[in-house]
C-alpha cells in the first residue's frame, strides 16, 4: 500500500465522523418535531442548545455518540456562557433537558446509547416543593409518558398526564370520566370535578393531550365502556378518593421517573399543574383568570402556585 494512501485513510476517517455527528445536529431535532410532543420555541431553543453540544463534542475529538460521557455532558451543562461568567442554574437545567431529549432521540434513530445525564445532578432551580415544569420539561415527559411496559398502563399513564394539563389536580384526574370530555371525536374541554380546595370548572386540553384522550376514547368506545367508567383509574376504590388519588400520583411520578425528573428536590407530581397554570399567564392570561382556571379561591395561592412574584418587595 502506497504511503499517501496509508496516510489519506485517518483524515478520510475522520472527515467521515464529523459529517456522522454533523448529520445529528438535523436529524436529532427532526426527530423531536416529529413526535409533537414539543412547542415550537421549545423545538427552537432545544435544537440551538444540541448544535453547540454537537459542535463541542467535534472539537473533543469525538466520532460517533457512544464517545458521548457524563464528562462530556457535565463539562457542557456547566460551561461559561459568551459572557465569561458562570451559566446560570436555570440555564444549566435546559442545558441538560436539551441533552436528554437527545439522547432519547439517539436512541429513537438506532443508536445504542445510553443517557449518561441521568448521573448529572444539578443545584434544584428553585426553594419551593413543587416549581412549575419548564416547557421543555413538559415535551420530555409526554415522551416519557408512553414509556415502561407495553399496552394498556402505558397509555393511562399519558391520559394521566394529558389530563394533569388541563391544570386538574391528582384527585381530580382520577375522578374524571368518559361523560366529562366534551367531544369523542375532538376533545378538547373536560369537566373537572373540584375538590375541597379546588372550585369545579372546565380544563383545556393541549393540542397533544388531545390526541392522547382521544386516542383512549376510542379504545373504550370500542369496548363499550358506559359513561360513568373513569379515564385513568381502574382500581376498586371511590374515584376521586385517597386511594386512586395516590394511584395517579403513582402514575405522574413515573413519568417523572421515566423523564429523569424524579430526583429533583423541587419537582412534584404537582409540577405539572403549576406548568399548565403558567403556561396560561405566559399565554397573556390576567392573574385572576388564571386562579379561575387553576380552580384557586385564592390569588396568592395561585400566583405561589406558578412561580409569580407579584408582590412588591
Amino acid at each position: 500500500m502506497a504511503k499517501n494512501e496509508q496516510q489519506s485513510r485517518p483524515a478520510e476517517k475522520a472527515t467521515a465522523a464529523s459529517f456522522l455527528l454533523s448529520e445529528l445536529k438535523n436529524s436529532v431535532p427532526a426527530v423531536w418535531k416529529d413526535s409533537g410532543d414539543y412547542s415550537n420555541q421549545t423545538l427552537l431553543r432545544s435544537s440551538e442548545t444540541w448544535a453547540r453540544f454537537i459542535t463541542r463534542q467535534q472539537k473533543l475529538g469525538a466520532t460517533t455518540p457512544a464517545d458521548f460521557t457524563l464528562q462530556h455532558c457535565h463539562a457542557f451543562v456547566w460551561a461559561f456562557g459568551a459572557s465569561g461568567q458562570p451559566a446560570e442554574v436555570a440555564t444549566m437545567h435546559a442545558r441538560r433537558t436539551a441533552l436528554r431529549m437527545g439522547f432519547r432521540a439517539l436512541r429513537d434513530l438506532g443508536h445504542d446509547v445510553g443517557d449518561p445525564t441521568l448521573d448529572l445532578a444539578l443545584p434544584p432551580r428553585t426553594g419551593t416543593a413543587a416549581r412549575p415544569l419548564t416547557d421543555a420539561e413538559v415535551g420530555l415527559c409526554r415522551t416519557s409518558a408512553r414509556l415502561g411496559e407495553a399496552g394498556a398502563a402505558s397509555l393511562q399513564r399519558a391520559v394521566a398526564w394529558a389530563i394533569g394539563e388541563t391544570t386538574a389536580v391528582s384527585s381530580e384526574i382520577s375522578a374524571v370520566r368518559v361523560r366529562d370530555v366534551d367531544d369523542h371525536e375532538d376533545p378538547r374541554w373536560i369537566r373537572l370535578p373540584g375538590t375541597r380546595r379546588h372550585d369545579a370548572r372546565l380544563g383545556e386540553l393541549t393540542d397533544w393531550g388531545s390526541t392522547i384522550v382521544k386516542r383512549h376514547l376510542q379504545v373504550l368506545d370500542e369496548r363499550s365502556a358506559p359513561p360513568s367508567t373513569p379515564l385513568t383509574y381502574k382500581g376498586d376504590a371511590e374515584p376521586g378518593q385517597a386511594k386512586a388519588q395516590a394511584a395517579v400520583c403513582n402514575a405522574l411520578g413515573a413519568v417523572l421517573k421515566f423523564a429523569g425528573l424524579a430526583a429533583e428536590p423541587d419537582i412534584r407530581p404537582a409540577s405539572l399543574r403549576n406548568w399548565a397554570g403558567r403556561a396560561l399567564l405566559d399565554g397573556g392570561m390576567p392573574i385572576e383568570h388564571v386562579a379561575r382556571r387553576m380552580g384557586s379561591r385564592s390569588l396568592d395561592a395561585a400566583a405561589e402556585d406558578i412561580g409569580l412574584h407579584w408582590r412588591a418587595t
